[in-house]
């Protein structure tokens, strides 16, 4: 039987650890882990709060493939097995990986391509769940910035709900969608209809600026305004975006 002074390293689901708050260190005690009689030592490699964070996860995601309807974990798992992955063998994980990689790729081709624009945001809002909570933008990681030096960030649409149909698709660095906000509300009305993060930002607002071309303000012959304003509906920029394939999205109310 283990000492229940014993502490045991929680590891977390997904980089989100749910005692960090009481345990900053995840050196958590063995009490507050559950039984799994399959590992080394007995115990489950996640803590009780991350367990339950877990489950939660899993119990608000259901993401189907559009087009046979399957679960993605059973979709991902038959095509894992039928590209010659053996459940168990040090490969397995390898052959997963491909099958979600190619789960994107049709998933992304579906909506790029014939899906309508309620089913990419239903699309859009099962999805946020795979990636854990999302994160107050207060509680993010502040970056210092030096110039354009920090190539991480957001591109985001944000519009006037009064002028519905004109965008402005722009990036900010990773704590600047506050100031973004801000700097838009000085001229009127403004909400931020969604913000995805990127990598490299500067490099996919640039291409998203070109696939959204022909409907600049600039191009439809105005010349008084700024290069990032678009006239089009809001899901011609989410799917401009989509294409580039974001790393994540965390649409949020940006009150």
């Amino acid at each position: 039987m283990w000492d229940m002074s014993e502490l045991k390293r929680c590891s977390g689901y997904k980089g989100n650890h749910e005692c960090a708050d009481e345990y900053p260190d995840n050196m958590v005690p063995v009490s507050e882990f559950g039984i799994d009689r399959g590992s080394k030592d007995g115990l489950h490699h996640m803590c009780r709060k991350c367990m339950n964070y877990r489950n939660a996860i899993h119990a608000n995601t259901r993401i189907k493939h559009p087009l046979t309807g399957e679960n993605k974990d059973d979709w991902k798992r038959k095509m894992a097995q039928r590209a010659g992955g053996v459940i168990g063998t040090p490969e397995w994980k390898s052959y997963l990986e491909k099958a979600d990689a190619e789960w994107s790729e049709e998933v992304k081709g579906h909506l790029l391509n014939i899906a309508p624009a309620q089913e990419v945001i239903a699309f859009i809002e099962s999805t946020k769940s795979e990636f854990g909570q999302s994160k107050p933008m207060t509680k993010r990681t502040i970056t210092k910035v030096e110039g354009e030096r920090v190539p991480e960030g957001w591109v985001y649409i944000v519009r006037n709900p009064d002028v519905p149909h004109i965008l402005k698709v722009g990036k900010t660095f990773p704590d600047g969608i506050g100031d973004i906000m801000s700097s838009a509300r000085r001229f009127g009305r403004a909400e931020l209809v969604a913000k995805y993060e990127f990598k490299e930002a500067y490099k996919a607002e640039q291409s998203i600026h070109k696939r959204l071309a022909k409907h600049n303000l600039r191009a439809l012959g105005y010349t008084d305004c700024g290069k990032e304003l678009f006239q089009c509906d809001e899901m011609v920029a989410v799917f401009a975006i989509l294409s580039e394939g974001p790393v994540l999205d965390e649409t949020e109310d940006a009150a």
